[in-house]
C-alpha cells in the first residue's frame, strides 16, 4: 500500500504542527521555570527590539525565528540520517516544496525497513534531541533553547503522523520511504486496522487542534463584537480563578478588557474526542 502527501493531508500537519509548537513552546517553557524558578523565561523575547522602529523589530523578530527554524532542520534531518544508517541504509538529504506553499527537508533511503524500525528512524529527532536539550536548558539556564525544542517537536508532526499510521499494520511488514509518502509492504492479504488504537490518537489529535482553532476564533474575534454591541458590563465563562475560564470580559471606562483562559483547550480536548469517537465510528461502519 502506497501513502502520498496530499493537499489535506498538508493542512492537517500544517494546523497541528502550528498548535503543537505554541503547546509545546509553553510546556518546556512552564518545566523551565519549575526546574530553575527563573522568571524572566515568561517574557522570552524571539528577536531583537530598537527602540522606536517597530519595523526593525518586526522583521528581526522574523528573520531571527526564520534562522533559528534552519539551525533547528539540519540536527533534525541528521538524526534521520543516523538512524537509517544504524539499520544498515544509506541517508539521502534534500528539500521540496509540497502543493507551493508546504515547504519541508527530508532525509530517505531506498532501504526497506520494518515497520518498528521505520518508527525508530522516524522518531529519532524528536526522541534524541529532546532528550539533549531538555538537560541543557535546565542545567546551563538557557530559556531561548524552550523554542528550538518546540520547533522540533513541531516539525515531528508528520513523523508521528507516519508513526501511528505504521502501527495500524502489523510489525511484519516492511516500509520505504518515498520523501513525500511511504510504500508499506507485507504478505498477501496484510491490511490496515483502521479502528486501531493508533489511528484513533491521529483523530484525537487532529479533532483537538481543529476544536482549539476554532473556538480560538468564535471567542476571539466573534465574543468581544457581540458583548461589547450589546452593552453587557462583565462576563466570565467557566470557573472563576482555575483553569477552566473560556474567557473573561469587563467592560471599563476607557472601553473593555477581554481574556481568553486554559478553558479554550479543555473545549478543544473536548472536541478532539468527539471526533475520534465519530470518525471510528464512520470507520468500523465501513469496515462491516
Amino acid at each position: 500500500m502506497e501513502f502520498e502527501l496530499s493537499r489535506s493531508l498538508v493542512f492537517q500537519w500544517t494546523a497541528v504542527s502550528t498548535l503543537g509548537f505554541v503547546i509545546a513552546l509553553i510546556g518546556f517553557l512552564a518545566l523551565y521555570y519549575a526546574i530553575t524558578g527563573d522568571e524572566t523565561a515568561a517574557n522570552l523575547p524571539f528577536g531583537l527590539a530598537i527602540d522606536g522602529v517597530w519595523w526593525w523589530s518586526l522583521a528581526l523578530s522574523f528573520l531571527t525565528f526564520i534562522v533559528l527554524i534552519a539551525l533547528v532542520i539540519v540536527p533534525h534531518e541528521l538524526c534521520h540520517g543516523l538512524a537509517i544508517r544504524a539499520f544498515g541504509g544509506e541517508p539521502r538529504y534534500g528539500f521540496g516544496v509540497a502543493y507551493v506553499l508546504f515547504p519541508y527537508a527530508f532525509a530517505t533511503s531506498e532501504t526497506r525497513l520494518t515497520r518498528d524500525k521505520f518508527i525508530v528512524v522516524a522518531l529519532a529527532p524528536l526522541v534524541v534531541l529532546t532528550g539533549i536539550g531538555v538537560p541543557l536548558m535546565l542545567v546551563f539556564e538557557i530559556p531561548w533553547l524552550a523554542i528550538a525544542l518546540a520547533l522540533n517537536a513541531a516539525g515531528a508532526v508528520g513523523d508521528v503522523w507516519m508513526s501511528l499510521i505504521l502501527l495500524s499494520y502489523p510489525a511484519s511488514v516492511r516500509v520505504i520511504d518515498k520523501e513525500t509518502g511511504l510504500e508499506v509492504y507485507g504478505p498477501p492479504g496484510t491490511t490496515r486496522r483502521e479502528t486501531a488504537p493508533a489511528t484513533v490518537a491521529w483523530d484525537v489529535l487532529l479533532g483537538f487542534t481543529g476544536g482549539v482553532i476554532i473556538t480560538a476564533i468564535g471567542i476571539g474575534v466573534l465574543v468581544p463584537v457581540v458583548l461589547s454591541a450589546t452593552g453587557v458590563e462583565a462576563v466570565v465563562a467557566g470557573i472563576p480563578d482555575t483553569p477552566l475560564v473560556l474567557f473573561e470580559f469587563a467592560r471599563t471606562n476607557g472601553g473593555a478588557n477581554f481574556t481568553v483562559g486554559w478553558g479554550l483547550i479543555v473545549v478543544g480536548a473536548v472536541i478532539g474526542l468527539v471526533y475520534a469517537f465519530t470518525s471510528a465510528q464512520r470507520r468500523s461502519g465501513r469496515d462491516e
